[in-house]
């Protein structure tokens, strides 16, 4: 079985091999950083051109690994920057009709929930959790509690998003002001534990890894407290370049999403 998440900055793909009735084990994992958003955002979420064929031949390639391992069944999913997409049609289209593959849009309510049940499942339980899936176009929340989704929300609230709505335009204090407009539709409760998906999560958290010389090279299940989380959100705000940005361990592909993505998790934080 082949699965496909075409997301706002990247896509991936994950090949598994069915071993039993209730097992299964990974044969081959792919991501390329297409960034099907890429200039969206200026043009009311339109998709452009040149985003869409970066995408189109990705999938192309992704198809082709996938007759190599002899997939048999295989899955395509999109969230947030087809979600939005008033032109979404043309490039589901084309793609359904030259790489006979449907692409199946997911809401993003949807989208928080199977988030929340990977953290449900896949991780120590916890009591009043909260999970956080930053990705390019949009951020998903959900509410844990032991085996139980309580609520789940999706909020315009994407790295590429605010990129190029407020960084490139260095309105920063426009980007904090949306943020937090956006937070406000997020309810206030008692969470003793935030849970991280996604890019900005993981490019953080391995920089805080290798900062603290951590021995194990496994980020799942990684932990840390809040004011150590703050501090390092703190010092890549600061950050003046993208030297600074190396010397604390963020890789050179998250250069230009990674402070938008703090900053929505530095607001986060205060509320």
């Amino acid at each position: 079985v082949g699965v496909i998440d075409i997301g706002s900055n990247s896509i991936r793909m994950v090949v598994y091999e069915k071993t039993s009735r209730y097992a299964f084990h990974l044969l081959h994992e792919e991501k390329s950083k297409v960034r099907i958003s890429q200039d969206a955002y200026k043009y009311d979420g339109n998709l452009q051109e040149l985003p869409m064929q970066r995408t189109f031949n990705a999938l192309d390639n992704f198809l082709t690994i996938c007759d190599a391992f002899k997939v048999r069944k295989l899955l395509c999913v999109a969230t947030s920057a087809l979600r939005d997409a008033p032109n979404q049609k043309i490039f589901t289209d084309k793609v359904k009709k030259e790489l006979k593959l449907n692409i199946k849009i997911v809401s993003g309510e949807k989208e928080a929930y199977f988030g929340a049940i990977a953290c449900a499942n896949l991780l120590p339980k916890q009591k009043n959790a909260l999970s956080i899936d930053v990705g390019g176009g949009s951020t998903e929340f959900s509410f844990i509690d032991g085996d139980s989704v309580k609520e789940t929300l999706s909020l315009k609230l994407g790295t590429v998003r605010l990129k190029e709505l407020y960084f490139d335009h260095d309105d920063i204090d426009g980007a904090i002001t949306y943020i937090n407009s956006q937070l406000d539709k997020l309810s206030s409760k008692n969470i003793s534990t935030l849970i991280g998906i996604g890019g900005t999560f993981r490019a953080i958290s391995t920089a805080m890894m290798k900062e603290a010389e951590y021995p194990l090279n496994k980020i799942h299940a990684y932990e840390y407290s809040v004011d150590r989380f703050s501090q390092y959100l703190d010092s890549i705000l600061n950050a003046r370049d993208n030297k600074e940005l190396s010397k604390l361990h963020i890789k050179s592909n998250r250069y230009d999403v990674i402070k938008p993505g703090t900053l929505i998790l530095k607001c986060l934080l205060e509320k």
